[in-house]
């Protein structure tokens, strides 16, 4: 389930009537000030859209903040707005290529770019879907990456590539950040890229207490994994202090180094992964041949 809130700001284009509802536990912030970073006249409309919630189940999922802009917002003005942020993503979209099939779109947290992201995405062909009527059937990130949105039983859909990875052996670092007994571990690079754990199920995922900082020096994003031997149910957590977030509240991109993973040790290519962060969060997921469908 996806909702919005109509975030309070400065508008330079016409204002349209949303009338989504608004989730109870969306709360307002301080979003930034328009004068002293002399965004007024670059930025339309800034929107908070929340994704993977799941309401009976308690799933809150996670919010991003999404600005529609002019062209001549620069790289500096756009960090600046996400620093004032409270979502862990800060979504831009050029109003020039909002109607086009492909779309360029950029993220940031408080305090880097992002490279990738998922939620972000997401939230972002949500919410240009009911601000303009059309959502862009690509999105494309600075590095070229290709995000696909597709629109099937009455829900959008991301389509992103999945990421491979290898079983290594444990970085100390990691081990000290879990203090638990690993099963195993991955790694999708050498440098950088993401690093999976997966645990056992003597404690929930929910309960267990993951330290940051022995990670903090490591330009790696920490995917902790666990699977419920009663039920099957697989269950994640998803760091990355490195990157300027400590704990992210809910993730799409994360599923797309998960399920490659699970396929691995499973078979199973589709199926629901519940994210155990304090929000929660509930994703549906399909791997299919080279990418990741989540809605």
């Amino acid at each position: 389930m996806h909702r919005f809130k109509i975030m309070r700001i400065h508008l330079v284009a016409r204002p349209v009537s949303i009338t989504m509802p608004i989730h109870k536990n969306n709360k307002p912030h301080g979003l930034l000030n328009l004068h002293r970073y002399k965004t007024r006249r670059f930025v339309l409309v800034a929107q908070q859209q929340t994704v993977f919630t799941h309401p009976s189940t308690k799933k809150t999922g996670s919010s991003a903040l999404i600005v529609l802009h002019q062209t001549g917002l620069s790289t500096y003005m756009m960090q600046q707005i996400a620093r004032t942020s409270q979502q862990s993503a800060t979504v831009f979209i050029n109003v020039k290529y909002s109607t086009q099939v492909l779309c360029p779109i950029r993220w940031f947290n408080q305090s880097n770019e992002i490279k990738r992201c998922g939620h972000g995405t997401l939230a972002a062909a949500l919410f240009l879907q009911q601000y303009q009527g059309y959502y862009p059937h690509q999105f494309i990130s600075l590095s070229g990456e290709i995000f696909k949105i597709t629109y099937k039983l009455k829900q959008l859909r991301l389509s992103m590539a999945q990421i491979a990875s290898k079983e290594v052996t444990p970085h100390k670092a990691v081990v000290k950040a879990i203090n638990s007994t690993v099963l195993r571990s991955y790694t999708s690079a050498e440098e950088g890229g993401y690093t999976t754990v997966i645990l056992d199920d003597s404690q929930p995922l929910s309960t267990r207490s993951i330290l940051t900082k022995p990670i903090l020096s490591a330009p790696t994003a920490l995917i902790v994994l666990q699977k419920d031997s009663k039920t099957q149910q697989w269950y994640f957590r998803y760091f990355a202090p490195y990157y300027g977030i400590d704990e992210d509240q809910a993730t799409g991109s994360a599923v797309s180094i998960i399920a490659p993973i699970i396929k691995q040790l499973t078979t199973q290519n589709k199926g629901v992964i519940i994210q155990a962060s304090k929000n929660g969060a509930r994703l549906n997921y399909h791997l299919t041949c080279q990418s990741v469908l989540l809605y």
